[in-house]
């Protein structure tokens, strides 16, 4: 054999063990699980298990809309629950013909008690509303101009209905 086909052949060889190596990386990608689907399927040891019974209020985003015709109620809203604990969302203007006397909690989630604890940050009487419509992030409160404040000795944390396992990293 010539220099030439040699060359040729070496070449050929080569190419077809790139072409099998990237024909293996393409089926484990094409048959792996997709990013963020892989926490649902994991399994925790019992150092990595944390069992939650209290929903507290670090963990609930709350975003507040503004109903009523005060200006910057929505934003001076989520400065008192921002400063009260919860995490601050967004603000902006509740939708055209949503009518909202002092303060309404709406949620995509029925029994969401993310929802019962904003609620009972705003008092007693505060109604939660399941609704279709997620405005912002978190739950959302829809203020009105009756609106005060927040309920002075509201729960700081709700208990759960049932314990709620999830998975730390553990560093």
């Amino acid at each position: 054999m010539s220099g030439r086909r040699i060359t040729t052949a070496v070449t050929l060889l080569v190419l077809l063990i790139v072409l099998a190596g990237m024909a293996v990386y393409g089926f484990k990608s094409l048959t792996s699980p997709l990013p963020g689907r892989e926490a649902a399927k994991q399994t925790c040891t019992g150092a990595e298990k944390q069992v939650d019974k209290f929903l507290e209020r670090g963990e609930v985003q709350v975003s507040v809309f503004n109903a009523g015709t005060r200006s910057g109620l929505a934003s001076s809203t989520l400065d008192q629950i921002e400063t009260a604990g919860f995490r601050a969302g967004n603000v902006g203007n509740a939708p055209k013909g949503a009518k909202v006397g002092r303060v309404v909690v709406w949620t995509t989630t029925p029994d969401d008690p993310a929802a019962a604890l904003v609620a009972k940050a705003f008092g007693r009487r505060t109604k939660v509303v399941v609704t279709s419509t997620d405005l912002g992030p978190g739950i959302d409160v829809l203020v009105g101009n009756r609106l005060t404040g927040l309920a002075p000795h509201a729960p700081r944390r709700i208990k759960l209905a049932a314990p709620v396992e999830t998975c730390v990293p553990v560093s």
